[in-house]
């Protein structure tokens, strides 16, 4: 294959890869709850199909893509939109043991709001990282559940602030296995990560750096004391980065994860600060809420980057799925790029 070709199919799957990407966004912020129980029941019946088949028939339409036409739309709705949508079991998550073991009253205190809200039958959610396949597809993985689902949220003024969703179980979980020893994360959020490292044997303490006191005082009053390891946490009211610059030289960690973004586009920056204290502490492992997300972006921006008369699509390719390509990259130049 001549390199022209290959920066070709590189492209064409990244407009592919662009379009799920956007389909997802748009629905979910604008039609999350369009499909109802009754719908997929009716469409089922109709055709003969199982929920799960009828379920992705309304999905697919609902994003505008229609299979039954051919050509582009069918081969995308095989290539990338069936492959990224999945029914979820719901008793997987309720017997999650945060879920399990921490309970969320309807509190208010000051402008913030602690309460339990519900995903509905049939509504869809993001519930993992990012991954590429070996033709470089990226499937966001889509999910819903056949029955509501409760889950806590904390609101500030009325607009959501922290949550705790499949998303989130899903996302932290290989940071959870491999937490161990002293343990440092940067983000308190609603407390899962630091619950569930807790839990375990091989960690002997976690301390939780937190910049928001409001946060810090809404987690103590209400979810701390449930906490069934609580002697293991400690929290630090400070900014992630002056502490890693003068607490952390002083301190002993044996692992560190950092969770201080909403998503991908607010993270990378801070990502790639973060990445720069890896040489500074290299006993420490480093670990990062939706990393694999977060590459995903500085992939494409390396790629875009390059001028075409010198483009390798080779040595990218070569490059494309490691970590160390982050490394070389400087946030400001991140920033500047997004920002064109």
């Amino acid at each position: 294959m001549s390199a022209d070709k290959s920066i070709q199919h590189i492209k064409t799957i990244r407009e592919s890869n662009f379009r799920l990407l956007h389909l997802f966004s748009l629905y979910l912020n604008e039609r999350a709850d369009f499909i109802s129980a009754e719908m997929v029941k009716e469409i089922a019946g109709i055709g003969g199909f199982s929920e799960e088949e009828a379920f992705l028939i309304l999905f697919a339409e609902a994003c505008g893509v229609h299979p039954t036409d051919g050509g582009a739309d069918r081969d995308f709705f095989s290539d990338y939109l069936a492959p990224s949508v999945r029914c979820m079991d719901a008793d997987v998550y309720r017997n999650d043991p945060y879920y399990r073991n921490i309970r969320f009253d309807n509190v208010c205190d000051g402008n913030w709001e602690l309460r339990t809200d519900r995903l509905k039958p049939f509504q869809p959610f993001i519930w993992g990282d990012v991954r590429p396949d070996e033709q470089l597809r990226e499937l966001p993985p889509l999910g819903y559940f056949k029955e509501e689902f409760p889950y806590p949220v904390v609101l500030e003024d009325g607009r959501e602030w922290m949550l705790v969703t499949p998303n989130e179980v899903e996302t932290i979980r290989p940071a959870i296995a491999a937490a161990h020893g002293d343990v440092v994360t940067f983000g308190l959020g609603l407390g899962y990560f630091p619950y569930m490292v807790s839990e375990k044997p091989d960690v002997n303490r976690v301390v939780i750096v937190e910049r928001d006191p409001k946060v810090i005082g809404l987690f103590e009053k209400y979810i701390l004391p449930q906490f069934g390891r609580r002697e293991k946490i400690r929290l630090v009211c400070m900014d992630a980065f002056d502490y890693l610059d003068t607490v952390m030289p002083l301190e002993h960690f044996d692992y560190l994860y950092a969770d201080i973004w909403h998503d991908a586009g607010d993270g990378v920056p801070l990502y790639l600060r973060f990445n720069k204290y890896e040489d500074r502490f290299p006993e420490i492992k480093f670990d990062y809420w939706i990393e694999e997300t977060m590459l995903s972006y500085l992939r494409w921006y390396d790629f875009d980057r390059m001028p075409d008369d010198v483009r390798d699509p080779y040595r990218w390719l070569d490059n494309a799925n490691t970590k160390q390509r982050a490394k070389l990259l400087d946030a400001e130049k991140y920033l500047a790029y997004t920002r064109q």
